[in-house]
């Protein structure tokens, strides 16, 4: 016996697979949006893991602030105090300067050969006037005075030649530069004041 399939078995191929094709169609959107979902979520979290962590950073900031504050003010302070520091060793430097330069001056001044008629100090400047009996006895004070630590350079103003006493002598003028003397020779205790 023949039999005829009445029905419409195409069609029904077609629907099944219309609606497989749907459900993966609808599973495919659901798991997408499930996948934003969750990348939602998990960048939200995020977000606000970041915001905490920058109130935490601006709360360390604030206090650092304060610190940085104190340390900047104390360098302040330090530099004020070098400052001060370093005024007084100059003043102590400078203020034996004149006593120091009267001192060579004295030491080194030929008593027998010739004799100063006035010194004057302005600021690191030292202006001699004096007599000597000659010229080598001039320059041989100049030499002498070079090798001071205390006189940079010894320079001749002038000299005429002057009648004192029927003796003709040589008057002269010195500029001299005056240093500070050097750190090691400063009197012991001085810097324990």
């Amino acid at each position: 016996m023949i039999k005829i399939n009445l029905l419409p078995i195409k069609e029904l191929k077609q629907r099944r697979r219309r609606r497989q094709e749907l459900f993966f169609l609808v599973g495919s959107l659901t798991a997408l949006l499930l996948l934003l979902v969750v990348a939602t979520l998990a960048l939200n979290a995020q977000v606000n893991g970041l915001k905490a962590e920058i109130v935490e950073l601006d709360r360390q900031k604030a206090s650092l602030q304060s610190i940085q504050r104190q340390i900047t003010a104390l360098q302040r302070q330090q530099e004020a105090l070098e400052t001060k520091i370093s005024a007084i060793r100059t003043l102590r430097t400078h203020s034996q300067l004149p006593v120091r330069v009267l001192d060579e001056i004295s030491n080194r001044t030929p008593s027998q050969r010739m004799w100063l008629n006035s010194l004057r100090l302005a600021g690191n400047t030292l202006s001699i006037a004096g007599v000597g009996l000659d010229n080598p006895t001039i320059a041989q004070y100049m030499q002498t005075l070079e090798r001071s630590p205390y006189f940079a350079g010894v320079d001749l103003a002038s000299t005429a030649q002057t009648d004192i006493g029927g003796q003709k002598l040589k008057t002269f003028s010195l500029t001299i530069r005056v240093t500070p003397p050097p750190a090691k020779e400063a009197p012991e205790g001085e810097g324990e004041q």
